[in-house]
């Protein structure tokens, strides 16, 4: 669910705001007194539980980093702020990290606990779910929950209610209203202000994680729309789903219902896929070592069954065929992945691979031959888990038969 975890981590913060175990006036500072000291900058002082919502600290990007930092809490109590907490909307993960570090320590257990306890049970979701950690032992706060679809809708309607009892409608309803403005933001649906870890849209709320697990809530029309998507290699980003949202959805509530058009609906979506790469299958060994690169590997092999990624001494082989998808390992990782691909010209081959375990991680390559070199070009999502796979690199060329 990607940054979903931050709205969740709202909640459990809303039902400790409800019993009186915290107050959103509260200064963070005043919670990890560890991380504390004589030299701990002014502006992070008076940084409030509030502003930690809003996403108005004194920070203007996350403290921590996912892959260099084992603790992912810490390094917020040892940054340098860029200005006064309260006036300007910057995303920040590492509040919401730290505000999930928060419950944890208020509860006694890890957050995933408290809610299916508080929230989750209550509610019926009831499908299977996980919580990464960091490698210091905390929940990712801004990052790490994950939900079956159906699990996630019944969340997402529940936001849409009077809190029924587990969370007062007033913080339910300040939590998903105008806290802040957002009118900064470079995406057109990020422009209509944020609250307490949800963002607002041109009507009603939603809960957003990277790539397109959303939650599109229009409670006035008692509509969710929820998308699990890997959007992340798309240069129009999540912005078509708000305008097909938008366009065919909202006030669908106006319409009759008919079984004909049900049946035909149904039919349409199971037969939707994800489309293999076309292309033509690499003929012999096309071994490419790379004089320039920023990337994971050293060298690069093309063959008939797939890509072989030297790296770091090791030879790891991606399946990797036109016209259909294959199974396998991601290279330097243990997560599974599906990856197809080919020649679409003699001198051009292209592939796509998706992870399939925890991480929504696509990477895209593309490889072009001119004489004797090669230049190749990978993109992808995979900052999360590996590092090491979005860059240039280029190589001389040699073609066995």
């Amino acid at each position: 669910m990607y940054s979903v975890s931050k709205s969740v981590v709202s909640l459990s913060i809303g039902i400790l705001a409800d019993e009186g175990r915290l107050s959103l006036e509260d200064h963070i500072v005043d919670y990890f007194p560890e991380w504390v000291s004589e030299d701990t900058p002014g502006m992070l002082r008076e940084v409030t539980l509030r502003h930690m919502l809003t996403m108005s600290t004194c920070y203007d990007r996350a403290q921590y980093s996912p892959l260099g930092d084992a603790d992912w809490t810490k390094p917020f109590f040892y940054g340098k702020p860029t200005h006064p907490a309260g006036t300007l909307f910057h995303y920040d993960t590492s509040a919401s990290q730290v505000l999930c570090a928060l419950v944890e320590r208020l509860t006694g257990e890890d957050i995933l606990s408290f809610m299916q306890r508080r929230l989750f049970g209550p509610i019926g979701m009831n499908g299977p779910k996980r919580w990464l950690k960091d490698r210091a032992g905390t929940s990712q706060g801004g990052t790490g929950l994950l939900l079956t679809l159906r699990d996630f809708a019944r969340l997402a309607c529940f936001c849409m209610s009077d809190g029924q009892g587990i969370i007062s409608q007033a913080y339910l309803r300040a939590a998903t209203g105008w806290q802040i403005a957002t009118d900064e933001r470079a995406a057109p649906e990020e422009k209509y202000g944020y609250g307490y870890q949800f963002w607002r849209m041109r009507k009603g709320f939603y809960m957003y994680g990277l790539a397109g697990q959303m939650a599109l809530c229009l409670p006035e029309e008692q509509l969710v729309l929820c998308t699990t998507a890997d959007m992340m290699l798309s240069s129009t980003g999540v912005q078509p789903i708000f305008d097909a949202f938008f366009r065919h959805l909202s006030g669908i509530g106006d319409l009759p219902s008919d079984a004909q058009d049900a049946a035909a609906l149904r039919q349409y979506i199971s037969g939707l896929q994800l489309a293999p790469l076309p292309g033509r299958q690499t003929q012999g060994r096309v071994h490419i070592p790379l004089q320039e690169s920023q990337l994971a590997m050293t060298a690069l092999t093309l063959q008939a069954d797939g890509l072989v990624f030297h790296i770091d001494g090791r030879d790891d082989l991606l399946p990797c065929v036109p016209g259909q998808w294959r199974e396998g390992v991601f290279p330097g990782t243990t997560q599974r992945c599906i990856s197809s691909g080919g020649w679409v010209s003699d001198n051009r081959y292209v592939m796509h691979c998706e992870l399939c375990d925890d991480f929504v991680c696509p990477m895209a390559l593309s490889l072009t031959i001119n004489g004797g070199r090669a230049a190749l070009r990978v993109n992808s999502g995979l900052w999360e888990c590996v590092q090491g796979w979005s860059s240039l690199g280029w190589g001389h060329v040699t073609v066995e038969s």
